[in-house]
């Protein structure tokens, strides 16, 4: 008997190209990864980078292509003093004026909110995350492990997106995603929360984003 299952993961491998147009793109642009694209596609639909957004910080910032884009993106705007302020556990290798990068566990918001203080920010314009926890390959445990990382950053939000705030969030579509997009939305208000997949995912992948506008 065919394991159509095995076969359709044997057929993705063999099409996987970890050196695909938007990896060769991020090298050619200088981003330290191609997720960059995913936040450019994503603020090309929502506006998320527009002139009220001064303040920004992201949530398992390392590598650090979301804090170069962000930079890039307010820069455009010629926004004056803007401030990023990234948080992970393995550092951000990106030198930016106005871009501050801590390698901080973010479920001790107690010293997150010292940080911030120390910024003199109290709200943040907008707040993005592309953080994901390792995975070990089993479906189940991989789901919960991210949904439950997932929510030990909600009290951030609660805490430090201004009303009217700009949220984007990688999240994946397996058992618990519905469950957080209600729990985000209860947080944040319903209004103006859309999940998109940006071309630069790989199709294969279940990744997608949950973004308030």
């Amino acid at each position: 008997m065919i394991d159509f299952r095995l076969s359709i993961r044997i057929i993705a491998f063999m099409t996987y190209n970890p050196y695909d147009h938007y990896f060769k793109q991020a090298k050619k642009s200088g981003y330290k990864a191609r997720s960059a694209f995913k936040l450019e596609e994503i603020d090309k639909k929502y506006k998320i980078f527009d002139k009220n957004v001064k303040t920004v910080m992201d949530i398992g910032c390392s590598p650090g292509s979301w804090l170069q884009y962000a930079s890039d993106a307010m820069k455009k705007n010629r926004i004056k003093n803007p401030l990023v302020v990234g948080f992970d556990i393995k550092p951000a290798t990106v030198e930016i004026p106005d871009v501050h990068r801590y390698v901080q566990d973010i479920q001790d918001t107690e010293a997150v909110e010292k940080i911030m203080a120390g910024h003199g920010v109290e709200k943040c314009d907008a707040i993005i995350s592309d953080m994901a926890p390792n995975t070990i390959g089993f479906k189940d445990i991989d789901a919960i492990r991210s949904i439950e990382l997932l929510r030990t950053t909600l009290p951030l939000y609660e805490k430090f997106l201004k009303e009217g705030g700009k949220a984007v969030i990688k999240i994946f579509m397996w058992p618990g995603f519905e469950e957080f997009l209600s729990e985000f939305r209860k947080l944040v208000g319903s209004k103006n929360v859309k999940t998109f997949k940006p071309q630069a995912t790989r199709k294969e992948s279940k990744e997608t984003y949950i973004v308030k506008f």
